[in-house]
């Protein structure tokens, strides 16, 4: 697996925030795939999440939760999630098909390790793109280069 430079960019975007233990990971997919039904949204694009860290606590971390859709949306009844419209990473470091790693907190190490050795520094929020492929779920690493994030 190569590391390299990459952008990532959606637009029409779902989102939800939650600090929760980092082996809950897949609780807010859920969240937003129940969204999806509930609410005959379609979405455009894979779901990916932020991890930072949570504060005086490795076992948790902050998530957020972006979900590509078809359109702009009031969800008034839904006050855990919010519209945005545009989310972009100018540069970041990507580790592709990061599930060949133990887990994707494994891959984030690699790729920190990676750019210590190369002298890039990074921000402390990595993000997760899930790629679903013939039935299989596949997760993309992202870790902005300092200064060139959101």
């Amino acid at each position: 697996m190569t590391i390299e430079k990459r952008a990532l960019q959606f637009d029409n975007l779902l989102v939800y925030e939650k600090t929760q233990l980092r082996t809950d990971w897949q609780e807010g997919f859920f969240m937003m795939e129940d969204l999806l039904l509930s609410e005959g949204i379609y979405k455009t694009g894979p779901v990916f999440f932020s991890v930072a860290p949570a504060e005086g606590e490795k076992s948790f971390g902050h998530f957020t939760y972006y979900l590509p859709i078809n359109e702009a949306v009031r969800l008034e009844d839904e006050p855990d999630f919010r519209f945005e419209g545009t989310f972009r990473i100018e540069d970041a470091l990507v580790l592709r098909q990061a599930n060949e790693e133990v887990d994707f907190h494994v891959a984030n190490d690699r790729v920190r390790e990676y750019a210590n050795e190369q002298g890039i520094l990074l921000e402390d929020t990595f993000y997760c793109v899930l790629l679903e492929v013939y039935g299989d779920m596949i997760i993309d690493l992202y870790v902005p280069i300092q200064g060139r994030g959101e």
